[in-house]
């Protein structure tokens, strides 16, 4: 049990650096559950441990990031791939969870060492690999190039921007 969670482990990492892809993760809806799980978790504890003072700031990431799957299962089911939504998802908030672990623990274990500009710039690093990841496993979940996985992303986050627009009265 522990040897595959260490497996899956790794083979989120191997996606963040662009040496595996979304259908080297297991087709499974409990897999997803549980990962889905992990990254509500991570969200949670990053907005109740970092983020003390904006309140409904875990409802806002779970809305925004919604948003953004939505549209990612329109495209994928309009590229006919509908079949490899599950592995998608699960790909995508798995990498999400490993860049959340990464980004929570560079906020909080070099805070007290680094001043918040320098880790503001990490952490705005970090989040800008996180891209083209995105547009990496989007181009294989459809079977097309780098690029236009990456420019699908980037039209998403886009997207996204707008509901945050139309939330931010809201929250």
């Amino acid at each position: 049990m522990i040897n595959d969670v260490i497996t899956l482990f790794k083979t989120f990492i191997e996606i963040i650096l662009l040496r595996k892809g979304p259908a080297d993760v297991p087709h499974s809806i409990p897999l997803l559950l549980v990962v889905s799980v992990y990254w509500c978790f991570i969200a949670l504890l990053s907005s109740i441990l970092l983020d003390s003072g904006q309140q409904g700031n875990f409802l806002f990431d779970l809305a925004i990031a919604s948003v953004g799957l939505i549209i990612y299962i329109f495209i994928i089911n309009l590229f006919g791939y509908k079949e490899r939504v599950i592995c998608f998802l699960t790909t995508i908030l798995g990498c999400s969870v490993i860049f959340s672990l990464i980004l929570f623990l560079i906020e909080f274990a070099l805070s007290s060492i680094l001043s918040g500009d320098n880790i503001r710039l990490i952490l705005q690093i970090i989040w800008l690999w996180s891209i083209p990841v995105e547009g990496y496993i989007v181009a294989h979940t459809i079977d097309r190039q780098w690029i236009f996985g990456f420019l699908i992303t980037i039209a998403v986050f886009f997207l996204q921007l707008q509901f945050l627009l139309f939330l931010k009265p809201i929250f």
